[in-house]
């Protein structure tokens, strides 16, 4: 269950003066379980079978659209491939887009897929995740050792002009965030949030409130890091 950033802040404020009961109505159900797989798709690479994983999740709040949370983190991925393609760059390890279904009512999706690394031995060198919705990318957050965050914080000036610059955060979103466990350096889009918590988990989120230029940018953002650990890892 969730409430408003607003209605959540309200009730702080009486939490601290009186003592508060609340009465719900809730009309949820299950209706059991069904298969839905995730979707993956790949380049492979030229040089090894390393991968680079990117994650974003395919279902929605129930009453949403779901284009913000998560429809631009799954357009953003896509994007990287398409533009990976399209100028020609050969990667030299495998760069793999997962769609994770399951993300909002238990994380299976997620689960699955690290338990399928696991067993297959898959070598995994990078995960970026992008869960924060389709605004201006502002930098990314590092959950990874010492020595891979300095590595990362060498090129921060190649994503300066592009107004990226916070490489200061150390937490990963959720739909990679089952890869830690198997020692994969995590990574996560971050973005300008001023406006998210006007439409998250809510029936505002739809597809009129996503900004075009603001995805592709986040996009962009996301394929020069890609490269750059494509190149250099």
């Amino acid at each position: 269950m969730t409430i408003g950033a607003r209605s959540a802040d309200e009730l702080e404020k009486l939490l601290k003066k009186q003592k508060v009961t609340a009465k719900i109505n809730m009309t949820a159900e299950s209706k059991g379980e069904t298969t839905n797989p995730n979707i993956i798709a790949e380049i492979p690479g030229k040089k090894d079978s390393k991968v680079i994983v990117l994650g974003a999740q395919l279902d929605s709040w129930d009453f949403g659209e779901g284009a913000i949370d998560d429809g631009t983190g799954v357009v953003q991925c896509i994007e990287v491939l398409r533009t990976i393609k399209a100028l020609g760059i050969e990667n030299n390890h495998t760069i793999r887009v997962v769609l994770y279904a399951n993300s909002e009512n238990g994380g299976q999706g997620r689960e699955m897929y690290a338990a399928y690394v696991k067993k297959k031995d898959e070598k995994h060198i990078f995960a970026l995740g992008t869960d924060a919705g389709g605004y201006s990318p502002r930098g990314f957050s590092l959950d990874m050792s010492p020595q891979r965050r300095r590595q990362i914080f060498e090129w921060k000036n190649y994503f300066l002009p592009y107004g990226v610059y916070d490489f200061d955060q150390t937490e990963a979103i959720q739909d990679i965030s089952p890869l830690k466990k198997l020692d994969i350096p995590l990574a996560e889009l971050v973005v300008d949030t001023q406006r998210y918590f006007d439409y998250h988990h809510s029936v505002e989120d739809t597809f009129d409130k996503v900004n075009k230029r603001e995805l592709l940018l986040g996009a962009v953002a996301m394929t020069q890091m890609i490269f750059m650990i494509d190149k250099n890892w």
